[in-house]
């Protein structure tokens, strides 16, 4: 393997970017609900969906935005996973659904480059926040295909760990995938492992070369 690809919620760390910011700006939970399962019936897109999400917020702002954020919890071992897999010359990227501002905090800590990282962006201007969707959840293939064509490294040889449904379109488009801690049967299914501890990886993709 040359590339690994990183879901961030619920893989690289525990929460998810959506649910911090909905508990850091008191969101109105039945209305977050509603939400959720417009998206999840097709009534609206994902873009729509951030955007409804975002007005249920009290006066954000990018500095109350990156506070929100900045009470993640990593992972265990994601650091150390990381951090060897660069020594072997794996390249580390995240792509996720999740918010830009928070992938690029854990980009940093972990050492991922900036060019490696794709997430769905957080615009403030003015007291008022508008999203831009770069990574649908169904479609993560579609990015990880766009990774493989400007890192110039085939999809063969990528492989994605992930943890939740949408994240069988990250699976799409790698050759050896990782559900961790799978909190569907769907995405169980669809990888090559299961795996509880992030090192697990470094095992497998040694035994795979």
């Amino acid at each position: 393997m040359k590339a690994i690809v990183f879901d961030m919620d619920g893989t690289l760390i525990a929460e998810s970017s959506w649910e911090l910011l909905h508990s850091y700006f008191h969101a109105d939970l039945q209305q977050v609900i509603k939400n959720q399962e417009e998206y999840f019936s097709h009534e609206i897109d994902y873009e729509t969906w951030m955007q409804k999400d975002m007005d249920l917020w009290d006066c954000p702002s990018q500095e109350r935005l990156e506070d929100a954020l900045s009470s993640y919890t990593l992972e265990p071992f994601a650091q150390e996973v990381v951090a060897t897999l660069k020594s072997e010359g794996v390249v580390p990227c995240i792509v996720s659904s999740g918010i830009d501002i928070l992938a690029r905090m854990i980009g940093e800590r972990l050492g991922i480059r900036k060019d490696c990282i794709c997430a769905n962006e957080i615009i403030c201007e003015n007291g008022a926040l508008k999203g831009v969707c770069h990574v649908e959840p169904f479609s993560k293939d579609k990015v990880v295909l766009a990774l493989s064509h400007t890192m110039s490294i085939p999809v063969t040889q990528f492989a994605a760990v992930g943890d939740a449904a949408p994240d069988i379109s990250l699976f799409r488009a790698a050759a050896l995938t990782f559900a961790y801690k799978p909190k569907d049967t769907i995405i169980a299914d669809s990888a090559n492992y299961i795996i509880d501890d992030l090192r697990t990886i470094l095992h497998v993709i040694k035994s795979y070369e």
